[in-house]
């Protein structure tokens, strides 16, 4: 069950923006997921979202954190990707929940991306987030096969 108040956080200390809160009571993370891809559907993107079997109990904090990153990826797709189909999981592994988001788009360079180098981009301030909630983002990107980022964060 996630925090019954509804997420209204704008501008975070760490510089994630929140343009578009939802009420997670009422949504689900899934819902809220959801909703975010509707720009993109709007784009004419297929998108296609699962949901793991297994419930967990979510933390707010995380609940949060999950909409930020789905929303920076999301806004990444839009911007850079040329992709086609975008392809979300959202499911609980051991301890963890797990968010997974595969575009087929171009793909970028991104050990360049996350290194210190780039240290003001979206994608390296998510990753430096989640590194502090205990949590990783792996990504995994080709001109072949698109890019598939992958947020885990603990469960308490």
């Amino acid at each position: 069950m996630i925090d019954s108040h509804p997420v209204k956080v704008l501008v975070a200390s760490d510089g994630l923006v929140d343009a578009h809160p939802f009420d997670f009571h009422a949504l689900g993370l899934a819902g809220v997921i959801d909703r975010l891809a509707v720009r993109m559907r709007s784009a004419g993107l297929r998108v296609a979202l699962e949901v793991g079997h297994a419930e967990a109990e979510i933390d707010r904090r995380s609940a949060i954190l999950l909409y930020r990153a789905t929303d920076e990826l999301f806004r990444n797709i839009m911007a850079h990707a040329r992709a086609q189909e975008v392809k979300i999981l959202l499911q609980v592994a051991p301890g963890a929940i797990q968010l997974r988001i595969q575009d087929d788009g171009i793909g970028f360079h991104c050990k360049r991306l996350l290194s210190e180098e780039a240290a003001e981009g979206g994608l390296r301030k998510l990753h430096r987030v989640i590194g502090r909630a205990g949590g990783y983002l792996d990504v995994e990107s080709s001109r072949e096969t698109g890019t598939c980022v992958t947020v885990q964060l603990p469960l308490d």
